[in-house]
């Protein structure tokens, strides 16, 4: 784990997480603020199943399994940040997603071997609440299910990501984000429909949010480009990794961070030092290992 100006500060001053129904506009939203922010946040893109290996990986398939790793995720990466974003000096600490993105589909699948949703609730209110950091804001970005199909093409560009353009699967996670996300939030979210907004206005929305929390941004922040390409240094290691199956399409072009090179993508990002590269993730990889106890 790299650092950069150590001892600058003892804790972040924000904690902000983003979340809602696909095709909502989180990730063109973080596309944005990662790289204009810079060292002055540790981000934290969402858990990736795909990217787990070796004892970080669940033991047994099935949808079921692969749901409780990603509740457990949720609770080790709320128990690791205020150590973690401390060890990076960091302003602010931006997740993308959090305990509520699992919940919504635990809440909405009617796949048969899914984890009952009052389960999941139980999980949550036993191991991940009391791990919460008081002072995280959250984003919850709504859209109807017929701007988030429009927005995102209707079909899928890879057949995983079939199940995220059910139209009743939608309506589902639209009503978990209405009526119950924002009682499962520290303190309450910051609500934005995205649907009749354009990108600058919703980031409007979100600059007075941060500066509420003491966070500045410049006066501009550009929107990224909706279909940058994959840069060269990253372009051997996206495919390795899996390629569209596995981090999605690329959201950034290359950008400068924590003393290295980093590429946004859909489902994660690599990060670059020197001749090495590596999926992003700033907590160190043994404090996922409990995720399959």
């Amino acid at each position: 784990m790299t650092t950069s100006n150590v001892g600058a500060l003892s804790c972040p001053t924000a904690t902000l997480a983003f979340d809602g129904p696909p095709g909502a506009g989180k990730t063109s939203l973080l596309a944005a603020l990662v790289p204009v922010l810079g060292d002055r946040c540790v981000f934290f893109s969402e858990p990736n199943i795909k990217l787990a290996n070796g004892p970080q990986a669940p033991i047994h398939p099935g949808t079921a399994a692969h749901t409780l790793w990603y509740l457990r995720s949720e609770r080790l990466r709320m128990a690791a940040l205020p150590s973690c974003a401390a060890a990076y000096n960091a302003e602010l600490v931006l997740l993308d997603r959090n305990h509520l993105g699992v919940l919504a589909y635990c809440f909405a699948t009617r796949h048969p071997d899914a984890i009952p949703y009052s389960k999941a609730l139980g999980y949550y209110s036993q191991h991940i609440a009391p791990a919460l950091p008081d002072d995280m804001r959250t984003v919850i970005l709504q859209i109807e299910v017929e701007d988030s199909l429009r927005r995102r093409g209707r079909h899928p560009t890879h057949p995983r990501w079939q199940q995220w353009y059910d139209p009743d699967l939608l309506e589902r996670m639209s009503v978990f984000y209405r009526e119950h996300a924002p009682e499962l939030c520290p303190r309450p979210p910051l609500i934005i429909d995205t649907g009749p907004l354009d990108r600058d206005a919703v980031m409007t929305i979100v600059a007075t949010e941060l500066a509420a929390a003491g966070i500045t941004l410049p006066a501009h922040v550009a929107t990224a480009d909706p279909q940058p390409p994959i840069d060269g240094a990253f372009a051997i290691p996206y495919n390795a990794t899996g390629g569209a199956a596995v981090l999605g399409n690329p959201v950034t072009s290359a950008f400068p961070y924590r003393d290295g090179q980093m590429q946004m993508f859909q489902l994660g990002s690599l990060y670059r030092v020197g001749d090495h590269t590596h999926p992003w993730n700033p907590l160190k990889s043994n404090l996922f290992t409990e995720a399959i106890s």
